[in-house]
């Protein structure tokens, strides 16, 4: 008997069929319960200046704001000055009919930025006229938390932003002494205190501009970050997965500080190692990761 006849004698036998059907079933089952690769968002660790910001938002406001008021009671005469409307410092703003024709007069040159009353009529005395100051000089005053507040510091270097125009640089000149109530659009109370910004303004902005601010409380060279999206907390304890072989491991970590998007890592991590960002119930050790 040759080596073909041998063969079809294997061939047709029964036990090899069935072994061979069993063989094609193991491996379809094994395809098909397999754990599969799960797709998930990474990044790096990566070696560079860590920086603590506070980021509120801010409105500016003129540093020396004069309101003008009626210094007799008598006839107001028309007003004709119109907001935007620049002034000089002795300019007549008003004229009240008294006994004789009294002259209000602007304490500043500047700008008119609210005409109270307009229309001629009686008055009273220290009834409010107009609102001026210099746009030239503002500064914006940006609500921010108490317990942020006793990190910042005179001199604070800040980014100013949101405005509707490029990034500017201001500097914090003091945090009030005096905070209040403010509630949250959750409904929290919370305490708050104005942390005041210096700055020079561009022509285009004037009082009562909405602006992010960003409080660079500390700086850091030469230090671990990893995003603070890749960290979820056990007990007291901080983790991240870690991408090592297309395989997720939870790594222990110990995190310093963090801010905004930010993680200031001291331990269980190194510049280059891959993260994996919001990780949610489908992550596990040893899952494999694509």
């Amino acid at each position: 008997m040759n080596w073909k006849e041998n063969w079809k004698t294997i061939i047709s036998n029964r036990k090899f069929k069935i072994g061979i059907g069993l063989g094609i079933l193991v491996l379809i089952l094994w395809f098909l319960l397999r754990p599969k690769p799960v797709v998930s968002e990474t990044a790096k660790v990566v070696r560079g200046t860590y920086q603590q910001i506070v980021e509120e938002e801010g409105i500016t406001r003129v540093q020396e704001k004069f309101t003008i008021f009626s210094p007799v009671s008598g006839v107001l005469k028309r007003i004709h000055k119109h907001a935007g409307e620049s002034v000089n410092k002795g300019e007549t703003l008003a004229i009240v009919k008294w006994d004789y024709d009294r002259s209000v007069n602007s304490p500043i040159s500047g700008k008119v930025l609210k005409v109270i009353r307009e229309s001629e009529g009686p008055i009273e005395m220290g009834a409010p006229l107009l609102e001026v100051g210099n746009t030239d000089h503002l500064e914006i005053a940006a609500e921010v938390l108490t317990q942020e507040a006793v990190h910042l510091h005179r001199g604070n270097p800040v980014e100013i932003e949101g405005w509707g125009g490029g990034k500017l640089e201001g500097n914090l000149r003091l945090v009030e002494p005096a905070a209040f109530t403010k509630i949250s659009s959750l409904g929290v109370e919370e305490q708050r205190v104005r942390a005041i910004v210096d700055f020079v303004p561009p022509s285009a902005m004037g009082e009562g501009f909405q602006v992010r601010c960003k409080i660079i409380s500390d700086k850091k060279e030469n230090q671990i970050i990893a995003p603070t999206a890749a960290l979820f907390r056990e007990g007291e304890d901080w983790f991240v997965f870690q991408v090592l072989k297309n395989k997720a491991r939870k790594t222990k970590v110990k995190m310093e500080a963090r801010s905004g998007e930010n993680a200031l890592i001291v331990e269980g991590l190194k510049e280059g190692d891959e993260v994996i960002l919001y990780p949610g119930e489908g992550i596990q050790e040893g899952a494999k990761i694509r």
